[in-house]
């Protein structure tokens, strides 16, 4: 028996390939960019929400672990999908590098989704509340979930 190669069958082997050598990065992603109400970046004020801090004697920020959160509500999903991704790739109807895009873009709209869901952290506390007008931790003006993006890209080989 003699296996034709057809361009079909070349493009699923390139595809097939590209899923062993991509990463996604998920979160603020974006080096130095700024939160405006802040001397901080987003990625820094990310971590302090994240972690919690103590940022002067009466000033406590309990931790709010956004990220934490996400990955373990969202964490068997994601592999899911990233096998029906792979799926389709094997298959021939989508390839390797879309899979990621879609895989990525899921994982930063989850992480966003998380962090609107109040219910989740610690409330705010009562001069925050006053301050903010509302009881919404890890969202005030919306800045810091609106620069949660993803990024796709190829490891290099060695």
């Amino acid at each position: 028996m003699k296996v034709k190669r057809t361009n079909k069958i070349l493009q699923v082997m390139k595809s097939i390939s590209d899923l062993g050598n991509v990463r996604i990065a998920a979160g603020w992603i974006h080096p130095g960019e700024a939160h405006a109400d802040t001397k901080l970046t987003m990625a820094q004020l990310a971590q302090v929400m994240e972690y919690g801090a103590v940022t002067g004697k009466k000033t406590h920020i309990p931790p709010r672990p956004m990220l934490r959160f996400t990955a373990r509500l969202k964490g068997k999903e994601w592999v899911k999908e990233a096998g029906e991704l792979a799926q389709n790739v094997l298959n021939g109807k989508l390839k390797g590098a879309a899979a990621y895009e879609t895989l990525g873009m899921l994982i930063a709209d989850d992480i966003k989704g998380t962090m609107s869901n109040a219910s989740l952290y610690k409330p705010n506390a009562p001069a925050t509340v006053k301050k903010k007008g509302k009881n919404t931790p890890l969202i005030d003006t919306g800045a810091l979930r609106d620069a949660v993006d993803y990024k796709v890209t190829v490891r290099h080989s060695k």
